[in-house]
């Protein structure tokens, strides 16, 4: 699919300025398979080799932030794809193209588990690295500087985790959720008074590409300062490939060695499995208030094939808990409407 004249326009005029030279139908813009966000990503073949426009609506304030973090991730050394340029006015971006090996098709196209592995504990080691070499240097970033995600934004995804998931997805009508509200009270305070690292905040495998060997990282522009076991929750505990415990484990402890061989840090391994566990529960029913929604109100009902699986991850990761019981029955009751064809979009 082709962008249409006024964006064709808009993407011909910033190639131009990079002095880019797009000819004939080979020139086109040709779209990318695109995510949940309103962006919209074309691929266009120059004479200089290929490259990728992002576009995003005109109304919104994206593009600066994805050129400020971008840029702050390269020059800390961290493989983000290099930004040509940009026009902040017409909303567009030209960047490196990372060619078509995202992580997600790569783990789908793997010839066994142990490739499989290979691929994720490379993406652990990444992830290291990004925290490990961007947090001491927040603060030269404008946009990251007064970035914080706390206690309220750790509210927020629960509640649209209860509005668009449960309530509305589900179509759950929730008797005592007094209490739920304060189970969720109680898990962001749990999570709230630990360290704060730079975090990606959307590390999954469709956001991570390999590039002549080398893992690269892309969708930042939501980047703030959060839990180093967030990011890794949203890469181990993925709905869009599933792992097993016993993987998982594996890969948790890949990280902390990461961490305290390569990094020097000291690492509570009890502690952090546990925040990890937590966070993770924080960070699945985020997914699964974005599936339904993305499924219901933008009419991308892709996304609702991957509920069943991340339903399947907040169940397992409540099994390690005392407590929790409205969001334990919450969630068993949602698993059986989805498997009764009860739910909305169904």
């Amino acid at each position: 699919m082709h962008a249409d004249t006024h964006r064709t326009r808009d993407i011909e005029a910033l190639a131009a300025r990079a002095g880019l030279n797009l000819s004939g139908r080979e020139g086109c813009p040709v779209l990318l398979a695109g995510g949940g966000s309103l962006r919209s990503f074309y691929r266009i073949q120059t004479a200089q080799g290929p490259f990728v426009v992002m576009l995003a609506p005109k109304d919104c304030a994206e593009i600066k932030a994805y050129v400020d973090v971008g840029r702050f991730l390269r020059a800390r050394g961290i493989a983000a794809p290099e930004i040509v340029c940009y026009d902040d006015v017409r909303q567009v971006v030209l960047l490196e193209d990372l060619g078509d090996d995202s992580l997600y098709s790569l783990l789908n196209s793997a010839s066994s588990r142990q490739e499989v592995m290979g691929y994720y504990s490379g993406a652990a080691v990444f992830l290291a690295e990004m925290q490990m070499k961007a947090t001491p240097h927040i603060e030269s970033c404008g946009y990251l500087r007064n970035r914080w995600f706390g206690y309220d934004a750790l509210r927020w995804e629960t509640d649209y985790f209860a509005e668009c998931f449960l309530k509305r997805f589900c179509r759950l009508r929730i008797a005592r959720e007094d209490e739920l509200d304060e189970e969720f009270h109680l898990l962001a305070c749990s999570i709230d008074g630990e360290p704060r690292y730079f975090m990606h905040r959307d590390f999954q495998s469709q956001n991570m590409f390999v590039k002549n060997g080398q893992f690269r990282v892309i969708d930042f522009q939501t980047a703030t300062r959060g839990l180093l076991q967030y990011d890794l929750a949203s890469l181990l505990k993925d709905a869009y490939f599933q792992l097993d415990n016993r993987e998982r484990d594996i890969l948790l402890n890949t990280y902390m060695d990461e961490l305290t061989e390569t990094w020097g840090m000291r690492v509570d391994r009890v502690h952090f499995r546990q925040l990890f566990h937590r966070t993770g529960m924080q960070r699945t029913m985020q997914a699964l208030g974005a599936f339904a929604f993305l499924g219901m109100d933008r009419g991308k009902t892709d996304f609702l094939q991957h509920i069943p699986a991340a339903l399947a991850n907040l169940r397992d990761a409540l099994e390690m808990f005392d407590g929790f019981p409205v969001l334990k029955a919450s969630a068993g009751e949602a698993l059986l409407r989805i498997r009764g064809g009860d739910c909305a979009a169904q």
